[in-house]
C-alpha cells in the first residue's frame, strides 16, 4: 500500500480527552486556521467562520451556554452524550468553533472539510483535538445564552462543530483497527 507522510499523518490521528496543561502557541493556532481555510469548498465562497477560544471566561460562558442543569441537557443532548461535560475541556486550552453561512451553497459541507483539515493540520503539528458534539448546531438554547451567541458566531451563521484543541497528555501507541467492508468497487 502507498504510504506518505500526508497519509501517515491522517492514520495516526486520534481524539484526545486528556491534555497537557500547556497554551498553544499562536503560530501554532494561526497554521491550523490557514490549513482550514484551503478545505475544499462550494463555489469558493468559503462561507465559514472559525472562532478560537483561549480565555478561560469565555471557555465559561461556552460551558454554560450548553446547558447548566444535567435534566435538561439529558434531554437535549445528542444520544450517547454524557453529563456532567468536563468543565475544564479535558485539560485543553484552546476551543476551535467551526460555523458557516447556510444560506451559501454547500456551505456546511465546506465547514465539515474545514474541520477536518483543522484536525490534520493540529496533528501534523503534535497537536491533538476532539470534537465536542455538545457544542454544535443549538449550542446556545436559552434566552440568556442567546445574547452571548454573536460574541462566538456571526450573525446569520449556524455552528457547524466545535473542538477542543492542546498538547495530548498521552499518545496512543495502538489504533483501533478501521471496520471492514466499508467500500464498493464498482
Amino acid at each position: 500500500m502507498i504510504e506518505n507522510e500526508v497519509l501517515k499523518n491522517m492514520k495516526t490521528r486520534f481524539s484526545c480527552r486528556k491534555f497537557k496543561p500547556v497554551p498553544v502557541e499562536r503560530e501554532k493556532l494561526e497554521a491550523i486556521i490557514d490549513a482550514a481555510k484551503y478545505a475544499a469548498n462550494g463555489h469558493h465562497m468559503e462561507a465559514w467562520h472559525f472562532t478560537i477560544v483561549t480565555s478561560e471566561e469565555a471557555k465559561q460562558e461556552l460551558l454554560e451556554a450548553v446547558c447548566p442543569e444535567p435534566e435538561e441537557f439529558k434531554k437535549l443532548a445528542p444520544k450517547g452524550a454524557a453529563w456532567p461535560f468536563p468543565s475544564d475541556y479535558f485539560g485543553a486550552p484552546v476551543v476551535i468553533m467551526v460555523s458557516y453561512d447556510p444560506t451559501a451553497p454547500w456551505a456546511d459541507a465546506g465547514a465539515y472539510l474545514a474541520a477536518g483539515n483543522i484536525m490534520n493540520a493540529a496533528h501534523s503539528l503534535g497537536l491533538s483535538t476532539c470534537a465536542l458534539t455538545v457544542f454544535s448546531k443549538d449550542v446556545f438554547r436559552t434566552e440568556e445564552t442567546m445574547a452571548n451567541r454573536s460574541k462566538f458566531i456571526p450573525d446569520g451563521y449556524q455552528l457547524y462543530l466545535s473542538m477542543v484543541v492542546g498538547y495530548p497528555e498521552v499518545i496512543p501507541t495502538k489504533k483501533t483497527p478501521r471496520r471492514e467492508n466499508v467500500e464498493t468497487w464498482l
